[in-house]
């Protein structure tokens, strides 16, 4: 029996997206070559797996397009008139002394154990923790397969499709025999698929000391190649692998997939130059284009730091530094690169870059901290960096911040204050000091009593003090106490939450149907408007009649009917939208107007001397006011009127044929309303 022991290198990786699900089912990839038609195939699930390794799988193949039109009767055929299942134990011995792939497969299918030697403590860990015998043959199998497709056929697992033709697609249908638990799967293809294999893109080399960091896109060719390949080459013609087996990549996780794929590769000495080139291997065994050669060499690291030794301040913004490092030593690096922080700890940052190699000195021109730490690093020609230890250095600086700008604020209705500037850009700033003031001309007073790191500050203020505005200022603090000029004054308003000063009225006359109104406004003096409002005795709702944003303090109010009783009040509103109280700005009215209403607008008296009579004819208007009778008064000029005629609403002519010729009649009518209200006499004088 055929016993392999397998390195600890393996990868469990498979590009046909081998993995457990919960139903069984046949993965299917396929590969156009220019002349033939390469299939593969795996199954999901380890324990179906082994079952179909002796039940074997069957291919069929169905032709779908001819000529680029679709078959009405597509033209299926099965290509392994038997199933297909793993050759002889024997014949895998040639192929698995040339193939290590292949004996990884040889051993999986037929090996009585199954065993992982050689890998360091921890390597596989996550691999084969929680694996048994069956996981750990299926999972290498599958990746020994997509390593050599020559060992994937004879296991049973591939097939190689030569009657094809050029003008045909296919759909190729993979099953397990008499086992149809596990779900088959197609793959449709046609040598119109073929293409060339692209070569890697973003192969890059990084010299380190006597090694290079290799690395290429990973994320891109990964569902195209399972593996990579990198040669190497000390004189650009011949090139050799660097790798015994090809390269995979041990860090893509479904829930953290890479982008990138690296490899280091390790050099005897530095300062000799090596050429690399990198290709991509299919899990059909098929290798992809080259990439074009990069090169690259070791560096030396760098082993000794430079120092700084001395300083000289020439004022409280700059400083000449001084440092030291080997002559010798100077080949091997970059340059120099100057570092300051604000404490020994740091954060530190670079602020001089790139000084040449054979400096020592710097004049430093920038706005410098109370306390300055700088250091020194050493720039290697691999970009390592060595850092010195720091200095501390401390000018003299007597100069105050700049004024603060930019402050604002606002007041919410609880009386919280939210103020913000713009930030001083001063290096040596400690904060500020916040300054208030309750009242104009008042002394400001600081109110944080120590420095205030922040450009926004949150203040309270009483809303029951009397004085409506609050003022506020702040000044700048630096590390050495400076304080600057205070900022312009802030003038904030208060939040008004008392209303205004009811108005009151002090006069009013009901006379012939209006109302004349009389008041005295409201005294507090953020009143913005008043509002005149009506209602009928007994309503809830008010009615506004008029807004008085001015100085008017009397209306008349003549869209009222009569005899009935209206209230009136009178409101100030103040600008924080506050409005005074009702409680003593009402007053109540009864509308009494006895001023006849004219109700007859037509009255007209015709003389029919031929029928002895003379015709009246009269209409009323369209009134609220009702009409229940008429009353009519008659006499000959000259002489007192006496009642003639009562007539009921629904008349409007009469004829009176009580007449004496030659005489002139005088009619009155008077409407009788159904209000009691008076209505105006219409007097009609008629010559007979």
């Amino acid at each position: 029996m055929l016993k392999i022991k397998l390195l600890f290198l393996l990868i469990i990786t498979c590009s046909l997206g081998y993995s457990q699900s919960k139903g069984a089912k046949v993965m299917v990839n396929a590969r156009a070559q220019k002349d033939k038609i390469l299939i593969r195939w795996a199954i999901n699930s380890p324990i179906e797996w082994q079952k179909a390794n002796k039940k074997g799988f069957v291919i069929t193949r169905t032709t779908i397009l001819r000529d680029g039109n679709v078959l009405p009767k597509p033209e299926k055929i099965v290509l392994t008139p038997k199933p297909l299942l793993p050759e002889p134990l024997d014949s895998w011995l040639n192929l698995a002394q040339k193939d290590n792939n292949a004996a990884i497969i040889a051993q999986s299918i037929y090996g009585e154990s199954f065993e992982i030697t050689g890998a360091k403590e921890g390597e596989l860990a996550k691999i084969v923790s929680m694996a048994d015998e069956l996981d750990q043959r299926y999972t290498f199998a599958l990746y020994a397969a997509d390593m050599s497709f020559t060992g994937a056929v004879k296991a049973g697992w591939g097939f190689v499709d030569t009657n094809v033709k050029v003008n045909e697609v296919y759909a190729y249908q993979v099953s397990v025999f008499e086992s149809p638990k596990v779900k088959e799967s197609s793959y449709m293809i046609g040598l119109k698929d073929f293409s060339v294999l692209p070569a890697p893109t973003d192969f890059i080399a990084i010299p380190d000391d006597k090694k290079v960091l290799l690395s290429w896109d990973y994320e891109t060719f990964k569902r195209i190649y399972t593996s990579f390949m990198v040669e190497k080459s000390s004189d650009g013609i011949n090139y050799t692998p660097i790798a015994t087996t090809p390269l995979v990549n041990l860090n893509d996780k479904d829930e953290h997939p890479s982008k990138t794929m690296y490899y280091i590769d390790t050099l005897s000495v530095n300062d000799k130059m090596y050429q690399y080139r990198l290709y991509g291997i299919t899990s059909f065994g098929e290798k992809g284009e080259v990439t074009k050669p990069i090169a690259a060499t070791g560096v030396a690291a760098i082993v000794t730091a430079a120092r700084l030794i001395d300083y000289n301040i020439v004022n409280s913004n700059e400083v000449n530094l001084e440092w030291e490092y080997p002559v010798a030593s100077e080949g091997f690096i970059q340059g120099y690169e100057i570092n300051l922080a604000d404490n020994d700890k740091g954060p530190y940052k670079v602020v001089t870059k790139m000084i040449p190699p054979s400096e020592r000195k710097l004049n430093y021109k920038e706005n410098l901290f109370p306390s300055n730490y700088f250091t020194i690093s050493v720039v290697g020609k691999n970009n390592q960096r060595l850092t010195s230890q720091s200095m501390l250095i401390q000018p003299v600086d007597s100069i105050p911040p700049a004024k603060p700008i930019g402050l604002e604020g606002v007041i919410d209705s609880l009386g919280v204050v939210r103020l913000k500037w713009k930030p001083n850009q001063e290096k040596d700033l400690r904060g500020y000091r916040i300054l208030k003031a309750n009242n104009a001309g008042e002394e400001f007073v600081d109110i944080y009593h120590k420095s205030y790191v922040g450009n926004d500050y949150k203040d309270s203020v009483s809303l029951k003090m009397i004085n409506s505005k609050v003022y506020y200022r702040i000044a700048a603090e630096d590390m050495r106490f400076n304080i600057s000029e205070p900022s312009d004054i802030l003038i904030l308003d208060k939040p008004d939450k008392i209303p205004p000063a009811a108005p009151i009225f002090k006069d009013y006359e009901n006379k012939d149907g209006k109302v004349h109104l009389k008041w005295i406004r409201s005294y507090s003096e953020d009143v913005v408007g008043h509002s005149l409002r009506r209602r009928e005795k007994g309503q809830e709702k008010w009615l506004e009649i008029k807004q008085i944003n001015d100085t008017i303090q009397e209306y008349t109010d003549d869209r009222i009917e009569n005899k009935k009783t209206y209230q009136y009040a009178i409101l100030a509103r103040d600008k924080s939208n506050l409005w005074s109280s009702l409680d003593h700005s009402i007053i109540t009215v009864q509308v009494l107007d006895f001023t006849p209403v004219k109700i007859i607008t037509f009255l007209q008296g015709l003389p029919d001397r031929e029928n002895k009579k003379i015709v009246l004819t009269w209409n009323y208007n369209k009134s609220k006011d009702k009409v229940i009778s008429l009353s009519i008064y008659k006499n000959v000029k000259g002489t007192p009127p006496t009642l003639w005629k009562e007539l009921n609403d629904t008349v409007f002519t009469i004829e009176d044929k009580n007449l004496n010729i030659n005489s002139e009649y005088e009619y009155h009518l008077i409407p009788n309303l159904e209000n009691d209200s008076p209505s105006k006499v219409e007097t009609l004088t008629v010559i007979y």
